[in-house]
């Protein structure tokens, strides 16, 4: 296989972005661009599924490498994409003015994404998580209401600023003490004061994007003021990124591994607790799931901070099941709120009346993110909690578990409102072709993960094999 050929799922994507500039120029219709932007979207999972096997180092050695893990997270990162531009076809939330241009954005920011987590060197691995972030930041602030899109913008890009400062300093001290930004010769190096702060200092922008305990602020209102299919893709890509690069570097950082797994456990347990409690009192739908995404990463924490094959195996699994799980509630989200409003627990009062088919993709994505079963949520959980205890931490399993305990109201009063309390509006939710696509595709993976695990669970234990052999 030759070398560049590793990287036409990368090409795929850069060819839609060109494409989409192309079309925006042209003053297309934006009916045309968004479904040239959708076929270029789903032609990425495709690539991207034919070269999942794929290894080797297409450039310059110890830069840029594809391997499993890579092509895993690359996959669930262009299924994102896909997923977003079927549900967000009328980008209702969207300034008039901007939609023709969002395809755009969400091809660079997938493209950041997926370089992103191939790449095994810290400037290479830094450039790439910008490209991502400005382009997020751009689609974050494009609600059709102007003031709350501006405010929304301002927080994310000041809170994304203040961690990627953080983080380059820690890259600093890295290459003060490792001599090379090359993470391979890093991992060779003598454990330091300085390196193990460096270390941690360069996880603070791994840490934003996944909305970990104290890096979450920027979260809730975000989800809130941000446009719907915008938030949908935040919500979903930028964690499976995050997650890869958080192998890379922990991994690679075997010197610090004491200091990084204290600081892991913390950072779980503070995640877990807060999320799941703050989610409690919300009433917005948006701001729910971002509370939700809190605890999450809480629940991510785990694996990795047990630095073992299954434990980080169990990590990509959930991140990467995590995607349709967690997309099922965006689509109601997206189809609700086609005025641009937020749906609240009051406006999805009686859904299940209005559109089956929207109740029930909201029913999978609630037993998926409380972890029951049979989506695949239960049995990422499952993985993560066997990963712990087979480390030793007892008390890190009864902390989650009694966590997930409590996420169960909040998730489970959701489905009370949509099946069990009467629609205050009883006209019927009408859905485009795409989204009932989407809705359909989103539904039928969280169950058939549940049900049927092993093939990725394999894939994922590939993946955790493969970044343990690179990291020596």
């Amino acid at each position: 296989m030759g070398s560049l050929e590793l990287f036409l799922p990368e090409a795929t994507v850069l060819v839609g972005a060109l494409v989409a500039f192309v079309l925006a120029i042209l003053r297309v219709p934006q009916r045309i661009a968004w479904g040239a932007a959708t076929v270029f979207g789903i032609a990425s999972v495709v690539m991207t599924a034919v070269y999942l096997n794929a290894s080797g180092e297409p450039f310059f050695a110890g830069i840029y490498r594809v391997d499993a893990l890579s092509q895993l997270l690359k996959l669930g990162i262009t299924g994102s994409l896909a997923l977003t531009l079927l549900v967000g076809r009328d980008l209702a939330s969207f300034r008039v003015s901007t939609r023709v241009d969002v395809p755009i954005f969400l091809f660079f920011a997938t493209l950041g994404m997926m370089a992103l987590v191939s790449a095994t060197e810290l400037l290479t691995l830094y450039v790439s998580l910008e490209l991502s972030a400005y382009a997020l930041y751009v689609i974050a602030a494009l609600q059709r209401r102007e003031r709350m899109g501006s405010e929304v913008a301002a927080k994310y890009v000041l809170y994304g600023a203040a961690a990627s400062a953080i983080s380059l300093y820690g890259i600093s001290l890295i290459y003060g003490s490792a001599g090379s930004t090359y993470l391979s010769a890093i991992m060779q190096t003598t454990m330091s004061p300085v390196f193990a702060v460096g270390i941690l200092l360069a996880l603070c922008g791994v840490f934003f994007k996944l909305a970990v305990f104290p890096f979450h602020a920027w979260a809730p209102d975000t989800y809130e003021g941000a446009p719907h299919e915008a938030v949908a893709f935040i919500g979903t890509a930028s964690k499976v990124a995050a997650v890869g690069l958080l192998v890379r570097i922990v991994l690679f950082a075997a010197p610090a591994g004491e200091a990084i797994t204290i600081a892991l456990l913390v950072l779980s347990v503070l995640s877990m607790t807060i999320g799941n409690l703050a989610a409690i009192r919300q009433h917005d739908l948006k701001r729910l799931l971002a509370w939700s995404t809190v605890a999450h990463a809480g629940y991510l924490l785990i694996g990795l901070s047990t630095m073992s094959t299954v434990g980080v195996a169990s990590g990509l699994f959930y991140v990467v099941t995590y995607v349709p799980i967690v997309f099922a509630p965006f689509v109601v989200v997206c189809v609700l709120g086609r005025d641009g409003s937020n749906p609240t627990k009051a406006s999805i009062a009686g859904l299940y009346q209005r559109s089956p088919l929207l109740a029930f993709t909201l029913l999978v994505g609630m037993f998926g993110l409380a972890g029951i079963p049979p989506t695949a949520g239960f049995v990422g959980k499952w993985f993560l909690f066997s990963a712990a205890i087979e480390k030793g931490f007892y008390w890190l399993v009864i902390v989650a578990a009694l966590n997930a305990t409590v996420s169960l109201y909040y998730y489970l009063l959701i489905v009370k409102e949509a099946y069990l309390t009467p629609a205050t509006d009883a006209s019927e939710v009408r859905m485009s072709g795409a989204a009932q696509a989407a809705a359909c595709v989103v539904v039928v993976a969280a169950i058939a993960f549940g049900s049927f695990p092993r093939h990725v669970w394999e894939a994922c234990e590939a993946a955790a094999r493969a970044a343990f052999a690179v990291a020596g």
